[in-house]
């Protein structure tokens, strides 16, 4: 396996436990919830919903894990959220990452920034283009390509975006094994992923951008949840 699960297990054991609470809850996923890490605020903590199956609950975790610390090999920047320790909680054993927040300290989505009307949905199909090609041209292999996977990071004039979630295959197989260790195949894979998403990414940011309040929220955990069967059985 490209990466060592005894390992990540060493490093989660030998971690100092961290306590988390319903209060640090920043936002829900079908596999994962994402927690403030109060101690350090520039960083939050992704968690398993199944902590009695981590590795399952945090596939995604781990391939985002090892891409993370690949382009940080030839980077110090990147259009990702850079994932740095794993750790263990009193919720499971947790990823921790970067915290991705704007110049006033919020974290605000492509979606909320769609919705306040402080981009256009061409600026953010251009955003967003702009990062799949930084992305071939790096071989990050992104798969989900939800408007609330991009978070805008530092000044509101500059509109910088970063991904935080799915920039990374959802499944753990030999295939996901080739896409990382190829930076060619991984350039491909990212732009099949998107041509599928385009049309799909753009209706979306049309419906939110002109108001539509069913558009205007993440979908509920219920609804996430379903299309990630959905999407598992197709």
């Amino acid at each position: 396996m490209y990466f060592s699960y005894k390992k990540i297990a060493k490093e989660i054991n030998n971690s100092e436990q961290i306590i988390l609470h319903d209060d640090d809850i920043l936002s829900y996923g079908s596999n994962r919830i994402c927690y403030l890490y109060k101690e350090h605020p520039s960083k939050l903590i992704k968690i398993s919903r199944d902590s009695n199956h981590w590795k399952k609950g945090h596939r995604q975790s781990l391939s985002e894990w090892y891409v993370s610390q690949k382009i940080k090999k030839m980077c110090k920047s990147s259009h990702i959220s850079f994932c740095h320790t794993w750790v263990t909680t009193n919720r499971g054993p947790g990823l921790v990452v970067d915290k991705i927040f704007d110049d006033k300290g919020k974290s605000l989505t492509l979606r909320k920034l769609l919705f306040r009307k402080e981009l256009t949905v061409d600026k953010a199909l251009i955003l967003v283009e702009d990062i799949i090609r930084s992305f071939f041209n790096s071989g990050i292999p992104a798969s989900d390509f939800n408007i609330d996977n991009f978070i805008l990071n530092g000044n509101h004039n500059e509109y910088k975006l970063i991904m935080v979630d799915g920039f990374s295959p959802k499944k753990l197989n030999f295939k996901t094994y080739l896409l990382l260790k190829s930076k060619r195949l991984s350039g491909f894979y990212t732009h099949r992923k998107w041509q599928q998403a385009k049309s799909q990414f753009t209706k979306c940011a049309q419906e939110v951008y002109a108001g539509n309040y069913r558009y205007a929220a993440a979908p509920p955990l219920h609804a996430t949840s379903k299309a990630s069967s959905d999407n598992s059985r197709g």
